[in-house]
C-alpha cells in the first residue's frame, strides 16, 4: 500500500499508516537453499530493490546435505553448513527474518501475514516452503527415540542419541549402539552407511526387494545392497516394520514375519511431504506439490515457487516434476530469482541428484519413472564399483543415467539424457566401458 517511504539499510521499504504493515518488492518465504539461492539471483539484477526473507528455523539458510554424512558424522563443523558468509545477507541489504512462519496469504491484497500478526504486502513472493518428512504410520510411532531428519536440529538430536547409544547403548562385536533405519531411499542408505561409520551396528529396513528401489534398476539395486553388507550394514529386504515397541521408547521393531530387531533407537526415513498448506484458501493451483510453468510462476502473477515444494514444468520431459534434491532447489531458486528480477528464462537443465555411501559416490541424471528397460555399462562389482546404469523408455529413447563409482564422464553422461539420445542399434556400444559415448551424443 501507499505510504511513507522509509530506508532500510539503503533499500526501500514503504509502510502504510499501521506501523505494523510492511511492503516489500520481494518477499522470499521459506529459509532453505531456494530462498537464499533466489536471493542472490535477485541482487545480482536487482541492486536495490527490497528483498525480505521469512525462514521458519532460527538459523539463516544452510545446505541439507551434509546432515546425514559430514556434519552427523562431525566432520564438516557447523560454520560450513551455511549457504553465505555470516555478514552477506546484511551486506546484499537482504532483510533476514529467521525465527518467523508465515501463517496466511492474502492473494488479493498480495500480502503475507506472519504468526506475530504483522501484514507484509509484497510485488513478487517466492514460495520456497520446502518439505517435511513423511511420518511413519504404524503402531508405536509416536515413542520416543524414533527420530526423523531434516533440519539441523532433527541433527543435533541425533548426535545426542548416538552419544547415549556408543555409551550405554546395547552391545555388539565392536562397540555400544545398534540402530534400526527404516526406508532405503538415499536418505536411510546415507544414514546407514554414517553411522556405521561412526561405530554403530545397523540394520537397514527396506519395504521393497532392494535400496534406491524409487530410481534404480534390480542390478544396481542387489548391488548396493551386497556393498552396505560387505561394511557390516544388515540389509532387511521385504521387511517393513509392523510395529514399534519398548518400555516408554523404541527399543525393538517387529517385523513382518514376527521376528523383532533390537535397537536403541531408530530413525524413519520413508519419504517427505511438499509443505503446500499455504495454498488452502487462495487460488494458486497444486497437486502433491505447487505447479509452476518453466519459469517458475505460479498460476497467479506474481508468485513463484522453488524447491522441494514445487513441481515446475520440465520441457525435457513435458511435464511437471517434484525434484527433491538439492541441485533442484540450487537451480531452481536461482532461475526463480532472476525470473522475479525481471529475466525471462525457462527451466533448461537436466536434474541432477547424487549421494556418497562409505567411498561410493552415486550420480543421476533424469526421471526413472518411464523406464522400459536398462543397461549396464561395466559390472556392479562390489570390491572395485564403477559402472553405470542406462535407463531406456518404450520409445528408445534415454531417459535416465545413474552413474555409480565411475569418474570423468558428468558431461556426456548427462547428455545421454539431455538430447534424448535414441538407443536404436547401439545397444552393445552402451554396454561396453570400451567404446566412446561422445559419439552417440553427437
Amino acid at each position: 500500500p501507499p505510504g511513507n517511504g522509509v530506508r532500510y539499510n539503503r533499500v526501500e521499504f514503504r509502510t502504510g499508516s499501521c506501523m505494523n504493515n510492511l511492503h516489500v518488492k520481494y518477499l522470499l518465504v521459506g529459509g532453505g537453499l531456494a530462498s537464499s539461492s533466489a536471493a542472490d539471483a535477485i541482487r545480482q539484477l536487482d541492486r536495490d530493490g527490497s528483498v525480505l526473507l521469512v525462514a521458519q528455523e532460527v538459523t539463516r539458510p544452510y545446505h541439507r546435505p551434509p546432515l546425514s554424512k559430514e556434519y552427523l558424522r562431525r566432520q564438516k563443523s557447523r560454520a560450513e553448513l551455511f549457504t553465505h558468509e555470516p555478514g552477506w545477507f546484511e551486506n546484499h541489504h537482504v532483510e533476514l527474518r529467521t525465527g518467523r512462519r508465515v501463517a496466511h496469504l492474502d492473494i488479493p491484497r498480495m500480502a503475507a501475514v506472519l504468526d506475530d500478526g504483522q501484514a507484509i504486502s509484497f510485488d513478487r513472493m517466492l514460495l520456497a516452503t520446502g518439505s517435511t518428512p513423511a511420518a511413519l504410520q504404524i503402531p508405536g510411532s509416536r515413542l520416543p527415540n524414533l527420530f526423523y531428519l531434516r533440519t539441523l536440529d532433527d541433527c543435533e538430536l541425533l548426535h545426542h542419541a548416538v552419544d547415549k547409544a556408543r555409551r550405554e547403548g546395547r552391545q555388539h562385536e565392536s562397540g555400544r549402539g545398534k540402530v534400526a533405519i527404516i526406508g532405503g531411499g538415499v536418505l536411510g542408505v546415507e544414514l546407514a552407511a554414517s553411522l556405521s561409520q561412526m561405530g554403530l551396528s545397523i540394520d537397514l529396513l527396506l519395504s521393497h526387494a532392494h535400496p534406491w528401489n524409487k530410481f534404480a534398476g534390480e542390478a544396481t539395486g542387489r548391488f548396493i545392497s551386497l556393498y552396505l553388507q560387505k561394511r557390516g550394514v544388515r540389509v532387511r529386504p521385504l521387511s517393513p516394520p509392523r510395529r514399534l515397541e519398548g518400555d516408554g521408547r523404541v527399543q525393538r521393531v517387529e517385523l513382518p514375519d514376527g521376528t523383532t530387531v533390537e535397537c536403541d533407537f531408530s530413525i524413519a526415513a520413508v519419504g517427505a511431504v511438499p509443505n503446500r498448506d499455504l495454498l488452502h484458501g487462495t487460488p494458486i493451483a497444486a497437486g502433491r506439490a505447487i505447479l509452476t510453468d518453466e519459469h517458475c510462476r505460479t498460476s497467479v502473477r506474481g508468485i513463484y515457487a522453488a524447491g522441494d515444494c514445487a513441481a515446475i514444468f520440465d520441457p525435457l520431459f513435458g511435464k511437471h516434476r517434484v525434484l527433491d534434491h538439492w541441485d533442484n532447489a540450487a537451480v531452481t531458486g536461482r532461475l526463480a530469482g532472476r525470473n522475479m528480477a525481471g529475466a525471462d528464462e525457462p527451466y533448461s537443465t537436466v536434474n541432477n541428484f547424487f549421494s556418497d555411501v562409505f567411498e561410493l559416490t552415486l550420480n543421476g541424471w533424469g526421471d526413472s519413472r518411464h523406464i522400459d528397460r536398462r543397461l549396464l555399462r561395466g559390472a556392479p562389482n562390489v570390491d572395485a564399483p564403477d559402472f553405470v546404469e542406462i535407463g531406456v523408455a518404450a520409445d528408445g529413447r534415454i531417459v535416465q543415467v545413474l552413474s555409480v563409482g565411475h569418474q570423468g564422464e558428468d558431461d556426456v553422461l548427462r547428455d545421454l539424457v539431455g538430447k534424448r539420445v535414441r538407443v536404436d542399434g547401439n545397444e552393445e556400444a552402451l554396454k561396453d566401458p570400451k567404446s566412446g559415448l561422445r559419439t552417440l551424443v553427437g
